[in-house]
Formats: structure tokens, C-alpha cells, sequence
């Protein structure tokens, strides 16, 4: 071997040595762990604040159930904060923006004028209500369900099977949304039986179940045998304790209230807060959040109903479905209404 092919040999040698030094030592500082992680998890930071605590069966556990999945499908790194009122949010929600969080949710209409704070305060940061608000056009806008539409299909099947033709709608305040569906419940009732007597009743808190008990027993007690019951945990308080007058049915919310009581909860409206907030969190990981309101219904899979368990007869399951098929297609239209429910 002549001395240049000597000289070729030894750099390729030298420079096969200097690369496998190299990657032993960098191998030494890598946890195997560590970056499966930094391939899993992503710098989208997303967080929610709840009225009540993750296990109440209702709203709340709903939200952080709805977090959860965007961790899970988006990759994000999130947090939850429970027990938060109208009056802490704004500060509560404001930690969540100097911790540099990309997208905070008040989960809850209760939530609209501390959300407007704090969204003045740190414009590049994205908020959301879950509830009823038009927006603010740059930062701040809300999700929420087509209120109508449950509504209109909770009150179809209370007009079907009251046998005292007294009914009512028991909810935790008189927002927007909710008023809407007050009003396309009752005119649900009244298309089955236009002498169906509807009492609507705004309980003006989510979180005092002694007032939700004393307004259903009220009902109970003036002849309501079904009550669609909307007022996150303690609605389940007040389920417990209407359950033992045989003669009463209820509608329940958020979850499927089966197992609150046996027999006699006819179905649960479930709305999917799950797929709710994971598309409102899409749309800011993908750069496409507007403040505006965004609103979902059946058209979106975004609510369904529990099952009946016998409650209702093949002919109502048809009627139910068939209208659920009209609301679907646009052929019924439950967006329009005017403030005209019952309060009696």
C-alpha cells in the first residue's frame, strides 16, 4: 500500500471511530422514555375550568371528560380546575394566560363576562365559553349545543308519556340557550296534546341542591309526573329524592342518569361536551379559531339520547325517531323561537 492509500484508509478509520464515540456518548444522555414522550405529547397547551367537580355525573364530569379526549387526540398538555364561580374565574383564568396556556375554556354560560376580562387582557391567548355568546370577533368566542333540538325531543317525549297532562322543565338559570329550549319543549308537548299543562322553572344557581329538591317536590306536588331535570349535580340530589313518588318519570342530563335511579329516569339527553370542546380545540391547534359562537346538534352527532329501557311503546320509539329525522334534515325547525315558555 502506498502511503496516499494509507492516508485514505486511516481518515475513513478515524472518522468511523469519531462517529460511533459520538453517538455513545449522546446515547448515554437519552432516556428512551423521555423521547417517546417529546414524540407524543406537543407544545398545544389547553385547559377548563369547571363550576363542580369531575365526578358529579353531570356537566362538570362531562368537561373533564371532554379534556381528557383532547389529550388524548390532539396530544395536548393539559390541566382542570373544579369549584370555579362566576366571581374566582377571572383569576382563575388568568393563571392559566401568564402560564402561557394557548387555549383556556370557562365551561359554563355563568362564565361570559369574566371570560370578556380576561380576554381583553391577554389578546393572544384564545378563550371559550360553553355556552351562549356571540363573541368578541378576535379571541373570545363560545360553543354550544342547538338547544332547540333537545328541547324539542325532551318535550316530545314528556308530552308522550304524562298521564296527568302536567309536565315540566326544571333548569339552573334562564341563559339564552336555555330559555330556547324551554320554549320548543313546551311546544313539543303541546303538539301531542295542545292541553298539556307545562311548568318551566329557573332555579338561578347550578349548585344548591336543597333548591333543586324544593322545586321538584313543588312540581311533584302539583301534579308534574315528568320533569326534564337540567341543573348539573343537583339535579342528581333532586332525582333521588322524586324517585320515590311511583308516579313520577324523569328526563335526565349530561350523563346517562340511569343509575341515579332505576326505572325511573326515562332517558338522559347526552350531550358530547367530549367532541364539543375537542372541535373548538382542533380549530385553535389549526390556527382557525374565531371569536364567534359556534353550535352544534344532531346534524353534528354532537348529542344523543340514552337508551329508553321500555319506557316507551314501538310506536313512540317510531315517532320519536321520525321527528329526530325531520330536525336533522332542517325539515323541522327548532332555531327560531320567542320568549313565550310558561313559568307557572
Amino acid at each position: 500500500m502506498n502511503l496516499v492509500g494509507f492516508r485514505k484508509n486511516f481518515t475513513v478509520l478515524a472518522i468511523f471511530f469519531l462517529i460511533v464515540t459520538l453517538i455513545n456518548l449522546l446515547g448515554c444522555n437519552i432516556d428512551i422514555e423521555d423521547a417517546k414522550d417529546a414524540k407524543t405529547y406537543s407544545d398545544f397547551r389547553v385547559a377548563i375550568l369547571l363550576a363542580g367537580s369531575i365526578d358529579d355525573h353531570s356537566w362538570n364530569q362531562a368537561g373533564y371528560e371532554a379534556i381528557k379526549l383532547v389529550e388524548e387526540k390532539l396530544k395536548a398538555n393539559i390541566s382542570y380546575t373544579e369549584n370555579v364561580t362566576a366571581e374566582t374565574a377571572v383569576t382563575e383564568a388568568r393563571k392559566y394566560a401568564v402560564q402561557g396556556y394557548d387555549f383556556v375554556i370557562l365551561h359554563g354560560g355563568e362564565y361570559v363576562e369574566p371570560a370578556q376580562i380576561v380576554a381583553k387582557e391577554f389578546p393572544r391567548t384564545k378563550f371559550a365559553v360553553n355556552g351562549f355568546y356571540s363573541g368578541n370577533n378576535s379571541n373570545l368566542g363560545a360553543i354550544t349545543f342547538r338547544f332547540g333540538e333537545m328541547g324539542y325531543l325532551t318535550g316530545l317525549i314528556a308530552g308522550m308519556k304524562t298521564k296527568t297532562k302536567h309536565i315540566a322543565y326544571m333548569v339552573g338559570d334562564d341563559f339564552p340557550q336555555y330559555v330556547e329550549e324551554a320554549v320548543f319543549f313546551e311546544k313539543a308537548a303541546k303538539s301531542v296534546d295542545p292541553n298539556i299543562k307545562v311548568s318551566i322553572r329557573y332555579l338561578h344557581t347550578w349548585i344548591d341542591p336543597n333548591k333543586a329538591t324544593q322545586t321538584a317536590l313543588e312540581l311533584v306536588s302539583q301534579g308534574v309526573d315528568i320533569i326534564s331535570i337540567n341543573t348539573d349535580h343537583p339535579g342528581v340530589t333532586a332525582i333521588k329524592e322524586i324517585a320515590k313518588y311511583p308516579q313520577v318519570l324523569i328526563i335526565g342530563r349530561d350523563q346517562d342518569q340511569h343509575d341515579v335511579a332505576p326505572g325511573k329516569v326515562i332517558t338522559s339527553v347526552i350531550n358530547d361536551s367530549s367532541n364539543l370542546i375537542l372541535r373548538a380545540a382542533t380549530l385553535v391547534q389549526q390556527g382557525r379559531w374565531e371569536g364567534k359562537q359556534y353550535k352544534f346538534g344532531l346534524r353534528e352527532d354532537i348529542f344523543n339520547f340514552a337508551p329508553f329501557r321500555n319506557h316507551l311503546t314501538p310506536e313512540q320509539i317510531e315517532k320519536f325517531n321520525n321527528i329526530s329525522e325531520e330536525i336533522r334534515s332542517g325539515n323541522l325547525d327548532t332555531s327560531s323561537f320567542t320568549n313565550s315558555s310558561s313559568q307557572n
